[in-house]
């Protein structure tokens, strides 16, 4: 059982580092390499990292940072394949056609999120604090966000993406606090939850 778990584990690690490495390709020699900066296109490396190194630590933190955009945009993939209907400020439908790029734009988004949490159950691990990571990794990315501008938004740091939050004076100074209490240190929490209610079963 420890030999095919670790297996699967190894399996999902690879594939996940080798997806986010054809999608880095994709933006450095096709694309605007900026856009590496969203965390979208490059969590998933870092998730990939974090099961072969078995840091449940750096992929509870990663998988909590990431879920809430990915998760939205999903949604708005689905919608918009399903009903024609594009939600105000998700980019998802542009990326809905036969395009190579495109399509592994899609997987991207589309398979991070399960495949980062089977991983999180494989290993099995509570970590109270994984939050941290993700403000660590956050704090990081502020340099980049700054030096790009308001004229690409990455990470949605300069206005929200979406217009149904308000679009205030000192958005990019609550952003961040915001966005660790709201959403993600609830979800390491629930998490954590998931994981010890899988333990006492």
């Amino acid at each position: 059982m420890r030999v095919k778990k670790d297996l699967l584990l190894n399996i999902i690690g690879w594939f996940l580092i080798l997806l986010g490495g054809i999608r880095i390709f994709q933006l450095v020699f096709f694309g605007e390499p900026v856009h590496l900066f969203w965390l979208c296109n490059h969590v998933i490396i870092f998730m990939g990292i974090a099961i072969l190194f078995r840091s449940s630590f750096w992929l509870i933190a990663e998988f909590c940072f990431l879920f809430i955009g990915e998760f939205i945009w999903v949604i708005g993939l689905l919608i918009y394949i399903s009903f024609g209907i594009i939600i105000p400020g998700n980019s998802a439908y542009l990326l809905y056609d036969a395009k190579f790029i495109n399509l592994i734009s899609i997987l991207v988004h589309v398979l991070t999120l399960p495949l980062g949490l089977w991983a999180i159950f494989l290993l099995g691990k509570k970590k109270k604090f994984a939050w941290v990571g993700g403000l660590i990794h956050a704090i990081i990315l502020i340099p980049f966000v700054l030096y790009f501008g308001a004229n690409y938004n990455l990470d949605c740091f300069y206005k929200p993406c979406f217009s149904i939050i308000p679009n205030i004076s000192i958005y990019s100074l609550l952003v961040i606090p915001v966005y660790f209490i709201l959403i993600v240190i609830p979800l390491n929490y629930l998490v954590n939850w998931i994981l010890e209610k899988r333990e006492n079963n």
